[in-house]
C-alpha cells in the first residue's frame, strides 16, 4: 500500500502501545547484559548441540538455547533441528522418540492436506475460479523467488516444485488467509534450511502464526506494526522523528517492505538466518524487528537529513540499501535501544 495514514492513525493511547511492546514471554528473563560481548560470541555448533540432550534426547534447557540463538546465532548444522525448537514445533521438553511420533504424525497431516488439491480434477478445476486465481499468484511469485540461490536456480527444478507445494498447500490449511505476495519470500528459507518439504511447510505454519496479521487483507496488521515504529522512533529518535513529520515522511512507509517479510531482502541469506533466530528467539521480546528498524534508520539519519530527503527519496535511499547494512553492528545497536527503551518506560 501507499499513501498517507488514516484518519486518527498514529494516536493509539499509550498504554494500549505499551501494551503491545513487550519485552520478553514468559519463557524469557529480560537480561541487561550478556557475559559474553556480542563480539567474541560464537554460533552455538553442534558439538556443543548434542551436549544440551540427555540419554532420552530431551533437551535440557531451552532458555540456553534462545540465549545462544540470540547471541551468537545457530551454526548451519544446527538449524534444522534448532529451528524446530525455536518455531515452537517440539515441545521443549519431548523425548526423541515423541519428535519422531510427531514428526511421522505431520508427514501424514500434510499429505491430507496436499491431496485436498492435487486431487481437484479438471472438470472441478474449469468450475474453481479462485482455485485457478490462486494457484497462478504462486506460480508466478515461486519463479521469481531466490534464483540465484542453487535449490531454486533451475526451472524445472525440485526446489521450486517444492516452494510451490508449501504455498499451494499453506492455502488448503489456512483458507481464510490463502495466499499473498511476500509469503513466498518467507518460506523459500525454510525450505533451504530444512530440505525436506514437510519439515519447511511445519515450520511455515508455525512462522505464519506469528506473522499472520501482516498479511490480512484489511492491512490492519501492517498498519499496527508502522505504529509501533512510530512510537518508538518519536520516543528514541525524537529529532529524527520531527524531520519526518516536516517532510510528510512520517507515516515510515518507505520500512513496509522491512515489516513484511522481517529483512529479507535486506541481508545476504545467511544474514537473513542469523537475524530470523535472533527474533525467534524472544530474548528481546516481540518486537525487535522495530528496533532493528529503528536502528537502521537512526544509523542513516546524517544522510537523510544532510540531503533534505522527501518521502520518495528516502523510499529509494531505504531500498537502496539492501545488502550494504552490517547485521552484526544492527542487531548490537536494536538491542541497546531495546534497553534504553525498557528503561525509559519502567
Amino acid at each position: 500500500g501507499g499513501g498517507g495514514p488514516r484518519e486518527g492513525e498514529g494516536r493509539l493511547p499509550r498504554m494500549s502501545l505499551e501494551g503491545l511492546l513487550k519485552f520478553g514471554d514468559d519463557e524469557c528473563v529480560f537480561v541487561e547484559h550478556e557475559p559474553v560481548p556480542w563480539e567474541q560470541a560464537t554460533p552455538l555448533d553442534i558439538e556443543e548441540w548434542k551436549t544440551l540432550f540427555d540419554k532420552e534426547g530431551r533437551l535440557t534447557s531451552i532458555e540456553t538455547v534462545k540465549r545462544r540463538a540470540y547471541y551468537g546465532g545457530l551454526a548451519p548444522a544446527v538449524r534444522r533441528e534448532g529451528w524446530k525448537y525455536l518455531l515452537g514445533c517440539y515441545p521443549a521438553n519431548s523425548t526423541r522418540k515423541e519428535r519422531e511420533l510427531l514428526l511421522a504424525a505431520k508427514g501424514k497431516e500434510y499429505e491430507n492436506y496436499r491431496r485436498q488439491w492435487e486431487s481437484i480434477t479438471l472438470e472441478q478445476e474449469a468450475r474453481f475460479a479462485k482455485f485457478r486465481e490462486r494457484r497462478h499468484r504462486i506460480e508466478k511469485d515461486v519463479i521469481r523467488t531466490d534464483r540465484t540461490n542453487p535449490m531454486f536456480a533451475d526451472d524445472e527444478g525440485e526446489g521450486l516444485r517444492r516452494l510451490n507445494n508449501i504455498l499451494l498447500t499453506y492455502s488448503f490449511y489456512n483458507f481464510d488467509l490463502s495466499y499473498c505476495q511476500g509469503m513466498n519470500e518467507l518460506a523459500a528459507p525454510l525450505l533451504v534450511v530444512m530440505e525436506d518439504e514437510v519439515e519447511a511447510f511445519w515450520c511455515f505454519q508455525r512462522f505464519m502464526d506469528i506473522t499472520e496479521p501482516n498479511f490480512h487483507k484489511d492491512s490492519n496488521g501492517m498498519h499496527t506494526q508502522l505504529q509501533l515504529l512510530r512510537h518508538l522512533c518519536q520516543s528514541l529518535e525524537p529529532e529524527l522523528y520531527a524531520y519526518f513529520e516536516a517532510h510528510e515522511c512520517s507515516n515510515l512507509y518507505f520500512c513496509f517492505r522491512w515489516l513484511l517479510i522481517l529483512y529479507k531482502r535486506e541481508f545476504a541469506l545467511g544474514e537473513v538466518l542469523r537475524l530470523w533466530e535472533a527474533l525467534w528467539s524472544r530474548v528481546r521480546g516481540e518486537n525487535l524487528h522495530l528496533f532493528v528498524a529503528v536502528a537502521v534508520i537512526r544509523n542513516h539519519k546524517q544522510h537523510i537529513v544532510a540531503q533534505d530527503m522527501g518521502f520518495d527519496e528516502v523510499l529509494k535511499y531505504v531500498n537502496d540499501l539492501a545488502g550494504r547494512l552490517d547485521l552484526t553492528q544492527t542487531l548490537r545497536d536494536a538491542d541497546m535501544l531495546v534497553q534504553r527503551h525498557y528503561h525509559n518506560t519502567a
